[in-house]
C-alpha cells in the first residue's frame, strides 16, 4: 500500500549528524478551545465531543451510548520531498472539511526514522500541527498518525514516545484528536505490535485520555489476530485498512466479524478504491478504481458503524491520489477543490460519498 520505504536509506545518512534531545512540550501557539474547535464551532466534536470506545463502538462523551460514526479523509506522508507535503495547510483542511464534508482528518507523520530535534522531524512535526490546529479550529477530529511500518524496531520506538509526548502535551487535553500510533505492522506478529504499544500507550496516558488507534498485522489487515490478547485500556480501537480492488470485502468479513463478536471497536484509517500499492501508474495499477467492491465496504463498515479515512489528498500520478490526475497540468492548483475534472475516479468517488454521507449527519 503505497510503500515509499526507501526514504529508510536517507533516515540513516541524517540521523547520524542530528542531536537526540527530548521533547520540551507543546509550542505556546496552541489552539484556543478543548472542545469542538476555537469559539465552540459547530460541527462533529462539539456534538459527540471525546471519542471513546464502548464494547466494539465509539461512543462519543456528549451523545450517551449511541453509536458513531465519523467519515473523512487522510492527508498523504508528511515528509518534505513528497508532493503530498504542501497540502498541509489551513486552506487544504478547511476545503476538506466545508466542500468535501470530511468529519476527520488525519496526519501522515512520515518521518519516523528521524529522531526529535532533527531537522527533518521538525518540519515534518511542523506540517502535523498545522493540520491539527486547522482541524481543531474547523471543529472536526484529527487523527496523529504516527506513519510507520517498524514502529516496534530499532530507534523508531523511542522516536515513538519522544513524538507521542511532545503531540500529547501539546493537544491531549483536545476532544478533537486522535492518536494513532502504528500504521501498518508489515510481517509483524501481533503479540510484538502490542508490546510497542504497551511502551507508548503510558506516555500518552500520562496527558491524555483520548481515543488511541493501533495498527494489526500485515498492514493493519488482521485484525483478527488481536482476538484473545487485546490490550488493556479502556479507549483503544484497533486499525483496518483495506484497498477494494485488491482487498475484497469477502475475504476478510469473516475475519472483521470475528473481531467485533470478540468485542474489539474497529477503525479504518486508510482505504482506498484502487489496488494495494495505491494505484500507481509505473506498475500498471493507474486505473484500478474498484467503485463495486468499494460500495460493498461502505455497507459493511455502515452496518457496523466502522469510521473511516480514504487515502489520500495528494496529486501525484496515481490512482488513489484525490488529484493525481493524468498529464502535464495533474498539479493541483490548490483552490478547484470542487471541481472533478481535476479529480481521480477515486477522488470523485470520495467526494461524491462525503457529501452524501453530510446530508443525513447527525449533528448537521
Amino acid at each position: 500500500m503505497k510503500k515509499i520505504i526507501a526514504a529508510c536509506a536517507l533516515a540513516l545518512f541524517f540521523a547520524c549528524s542530528s542531536d537526540n534531545n527530548p521533547p520540551t512540550g507543546g509550542s505556546e501557539d496552541t489552539p484556543s478551545s478543548s472542545s469542538g474547535g476555537a469559539n465552540g464551532v459547530k460541527g462533529p466534536v462539539s456534538y459527540y465531543g471525546k471519542l471513546q470506545t464502548s464494547g466494539n463502538k465509539i461512543v462519543g462523551s456528549k451523545t450517551g451510548n449511541t453509536a458513531v460514526q465519523v467519515r473523512g479523509v487522510s492527508f498523504g506522508w508528511t515528509n518534505t520531498t513528497y508532493e503530498s507535503a504542501r497540502f498541509y495547510t489551513e486552506n487544504a483542511v478547511g476545503a476538506m472539511v466545508k466542500d468535501w464534508k470530511a468529519e476527520v482528518v488525519r496526519a501522515a507523520y512520515g518521518t519516523t526514522n528521524y529522531n526529535f530535534a532533527h531537522s527533518n522531524a521538525k518540519s515534518s512535526r511542523a506540517s502535523v500541527e498545522t493540520m491539527v490546529d486547522a482541524a481543531i479550529a474547523n471543529g472536526v477530529y484529527a487523527i496523529i498518525d504516527f506513519h510507520s511500518h517498524n514502529a516496534h524496531s530499532g530507534d523508531e520506538v523511542q522516536n515513538s514516545k519522544d513524538f507521542f509526548e511532545y503531540m500529547a502535551n501539546k493537544y491531549g487535553s483536545y476532544d478533537n484528536v486522535i492518536f494513532e500510533i502504528y500504521n501498518e505492522p508489515i510481517n509483524t506478529p501481533w503479540a510484538d505490535v502490542k508490546a510497542y504499544a504497551e511502551k507508548i500507550i503510558p506516555v500518552i496516558r500520562a496527558k491524555s485520555s483520548n481515543l488511541i488507534l493501533v495498527g494489526t498485522p500485515f498492514f493493519s489487515q488482521q485484525v483478527e489476530k488481536v482476538v484473545g490478547n487485546a490490550i488493556s485500556d479502556n479507549n483503544v480501537c484497533y486499525v483496518v485498512h483495506f484497498y477494494a480492488d485488491t482487498h475484497k470485502l469477502d475475504n476478510f468479513q469473516n475475519n472483521i466479524n470475528s473481531a467485533l463478536k470478540a468485542g474489539l471497536p474497529i477503525f479504518v484509517t486508510e482505504w482506498g478504491t484502487t489496488h494495494s500499492d495505491g494505484g500507481q501508474n509505473d506498475k500498471g495499477h493507474y486505473n484500478t478504481h474498484n467503485p463495486t467492491e468499494a460500495d460493498k465496504w461502505f455497507v459493511f463498515m455502515d452496518q457496523n458503524k466502522i469510521s473511516s479515512a480514504a487515502w489520500e489528498l495528494n496529486d501525484k500520478y496515481a490512482g488513489s491520489a484525490f488529484f493525481g490526475v493524468e498529464g502535464a497540468a495533474r498539479r493541483f492548483d490548490m483552490v478547484s477543490w470542487t471541481d472533478k475534472t481535476k479529480m481521480t475516479p477515486e477522488g470523485q468517488y470520495v467526494f461524491s460519498k462525503l457529501n452524501e454521507y453530510s446530508k443525513t449527519a447527525p449533528w448537521r
